[in-house]
């Protein structure tokens, strides 16, 4: 068991901590060292790395001091939709963690399938669970042509429709065309919130700085999974999400307001959909959030749980 407490030092075991995310059963991109490196880097604020690793597992946390308080929490706290220790061996890996010079951890967005939530603790702590954020989930597995497991008779007519009237081409992101499709992601997402009178969650340099590293180092892990979609030339909307053992994940997406007669934000997710289904995924995850249309496919919820430990 292993305490790192430095970026070099982490950064040094990204082939490892890699090739155990590959393979630990029930991990996601936002375990990942695509998404957890650069989040520290980005989001790190004066915390300190208090990751733990075995052969076999890897808990990625950190803690926050102000004076005599301290606050421990995942890697990803905050803009990652799931958290969680990686490997299977999940009990030795806490108690080294409760060893830190910590006296409460938040413990947030852990999917309830996790071995975390019942992991027996130490003597001298106790706990507190509750529920976080519902996470729509559709399985794809049997989606059929044209999706025609998941759409009502109906949903596929319109989207026929709306396909037919906006004449659109599609194309996924490359190491060459990747700056063009995050910029315009950015200015895309901004423009709906803008309508809205709010800036959006890529609106500040620091984020889309992140977006920028995050993007590149998953689409050279091959579980990047961005979509462009042009009429006339032109971008009009993008979808960006990840990909990882069978499941594509729904992470944002950004689409010209002025187009909304053309329903193009159900279009390009209608496209990263099909994309799922062709390269064999069974479950398209849309990440948190009860917004209406993740529903309209048929999507049905998971809850995300929190679980919160106490220094007695």
């Amino acid at each position: 068991m292993q305490l790192v407490t430095t970026i070099e030092a982490l950064e040094s075991h990204a082939a490892e901590w890699d090739a155990l995310w590959r393979r630990a059963p029930g991990a996601t991109p936002f375990q990942s060292p695509h998404w957890l490196l650069p989040w520290w880097t980005h989001f790190a604020n004066g915390g300190e790395l208090a990751v733990v690793m075995s052969g076999d597992a890897l808990a990625p946390l950190y803690v926050v001091r102000d004076g005599d308080e301290s606050l421990g929490m995942f890697l990803g706290t905050g803009n990652s939709d799931y958290l969680d220790f990686l490997g299977t061996d999940i009990e030795p890996l806490l108690a080294c963690a409760l060893d830190v010079d910590c006296q409460f951890w938040d413990l947030q967005q852990i999917r309830p399938s996790s071995p975390l939530l019942a992991a027996k603790l130490p003597d001298g702590w106790s706990d507190n669970a509750e529920e976080m954020d519902p996470c729509p989930v559709l399985s794809i597995e049997n989606a059929g042509e044209e999706l025609s497991n998941l759409l009502s008779t109906h949903a596929r007519k319109k989207l026929r429709y709306y396909r037919r009237a906006a004449k659109a081409t599609y194309e996924s992101a490359t190491h060459e065309s990747l700056g063009e499709l995050l910029n315009a992601l950015f200015e895309l997402h901004a423009a709906r919130w803008q309508k809205r009178g709010l800036p959006g969650v890529l609106s500040d340099d620091v984020t889309q700085s992140f977006h920028r590293h995050t993007a590149r180092r998953m689409l050279d892990a091959g579980a990047l999974r961005m979509y462009a979609m042009r009429i006339d030339g032109r971008i009009v909307a993008v979808f960006y999400g990840f990909a990882h053992q069978g499941t594509v994940y729904y992470y944002l997406s950004g689409y010209d307001p002025a187009l909304d007669r053309l329903s193009i934000g159900n279009l390009i997710v209608a496209h990263a959909v099909e994309e799922a289904v062709r390269e064999g995924a069974t479950t398209f995850d849309f990440l948190r959030g009860a917004e209406e249309y993740k529903y309209a496919w048929g999507a049905t919820d998971r809850v995300n749980r929190r679980r919160q430990l106490f220094r007695e």
